[in-house]
């Protein structure tokens, strides 16, 4: 991977831990890789870097749920954990949510920071973004 990306990746999981706490975004960050796990299997996942109790994994997991940000089926005795969004699909809400949040609380001071930083993005990349944005109007709901 080169430079650049390596980069953005460590500062979007950075971004992550704004939002969980740093053992949920680690158990999040391995079930989107996995896209579904029980908690043995997380605990064994984050055991090759440190050790966790189960118990300590399991509240996390439970936690998550709890959040609507996992899903859980029964199997036996012990749940089946998957995402409930993708990673991409979080943080779209979680951007939309924030940035309705920043315009309810502070009006057009928040739209005006908006407009400010959408002068500092090249031409190209404020076309892809009126693209998505149009998708985003267009899309069923």
């Amino acid at each position: 991977m080169r430079g650049p990306d390596l980069r953005r990746l460590r500062r979007n999981a950075k971004a992550e831990e704004k939002f969980l706490g740093p053992l949920e975004a680690e158990v999040m960050d391995r079930l989107w890789k996995r896209r579904s796990a029980t908690v043995r299997d997380i605990v064994e996942d984050l055991g090759r870097s440190r050790q966790l109790a189960y118990t300590t994994v399991m509240t996390i997991m439970t936690r998550l749920h709890a959040k609507g940000l996992l899903e859980r089926t029964r199997d036996g005795k012990t749940y089946v954990y998957r995402p409930a969004f993708t990673r991409e699909e979080r943080r779209a809400r979680l951007s939309r949510d924030l940035a309705r949040g920043l315009v309810a609380e502070f009006g057009d001071a928040a739209l005006v920071a908006f407009s400010a930083e959408l002068d500092t993005v090249d031409a190209s990349h404020r076309a892809a973004l009126r693209r998505l944005t149009q998708r985003g109007r267009d899309a069923p709901r």
